[in-house]
């Protein structure tokens, strides 16, 4: 297992776990800076969408250092770039738009999904051939342990753990919508992921997930994957 816990502390204020997060983020994002420059190297980052990530993705459009980075998503919806469900959006409300309006900065982006009105084969096609492997990945988690989009009830799952191929397509049972999610194989060929959880059930699954490999908790893979360091970011 190659892993880092890191328990925010509040620090007094709602947010103030924000503050802790970006003294840890910014010393790993220099680590990242410092070895690619030697490489001369952009470097390349995977967002999640959901709840979870949202405070701190706010929190990183606020550093100062987004024109040498490029940006992707870990998965996404089958939904078109404007729908309420798409992590696309999501990333361009509560991050992209924030570092323009404040910076003037346009960070190269490249979706998922570009037209959701395309057979799905099609849609993940197309994402094959645009696919960069990203640096590091940020990552959630569900109460269901699921991460990225790999979720144990999806008929694809096995595929998506076993698969050398970089993004694969997903139907969960247990969620809306058809999705395309890096596999297993990607998750692992990143340089670093960051896992942001908050929230003492989640933080229940997280220990559970800790005790070693379940296929029933798709993080888990993660957690103990001796390819990837996982930086863990817990607040309450």
């Amino acid at each position: 297992m190659v892993l880092n816990f890191f328990e925010l502390a509040n620090k007094g204020t709602p947010q103030g776990y924000l503050e802790d997060f970006g003294c840890h983020a910014s010393a790993f994002i220099n680590d990242l800076d410092h070895r690619h420059a030697r490489e001369h190297h952009q470097i390349h980052i995977a967002f999640s969408g959901g709840k979870s990530p949202i405070p701190f993705l706010e929190y990183m459009a606020g550093f100062k250092r987004w024109d040498s980075y490029t940006l992707s998503l870990v998965d996404d919806r089958i939904v078109p770039p404007d729908h309420e469900d798409s992590n696309a959006s999501l990333i361009h409300r509560h991050f992209l738009d924030k570092v323009r309006s404040k910076f003037n900065i346009e960070v190269p982006f490249s979706p998922l999904v570009t037209d959701a009105s395309l057979p799905p084969e099609m849609i993940l096609a197309k994402a094959l051939e645009n696919y960069q492997q990203p640096d590091l990945a940020l990552l959630g988690m569900g109460l269901d342990g699921h991460t990225a989009s790999l979720f144990p009830d999806a008929p694809e799952y096995e595929h998506a753990l076993s698969t050398t191929d970089p993004l694969v397509l997903t139907t969960p049972k247990s969620a809306p919508h058809k999705r395309i999610s890096m596999s297993l194989h990607a998750l692992q060929s990143c340089q670093e992921t960051w896992l942001l959880i908050s929230g003492e059930e989640k933080r229940r699954v997280f220990e559970e997930a800790a005790k070693g490999i379940n296929p029933k908790l798709p993080i888990s893979f993660i957690l103990h994957s001796k390819k990837v360091l996982c930086n863990v970011f817990y607040t309450q």
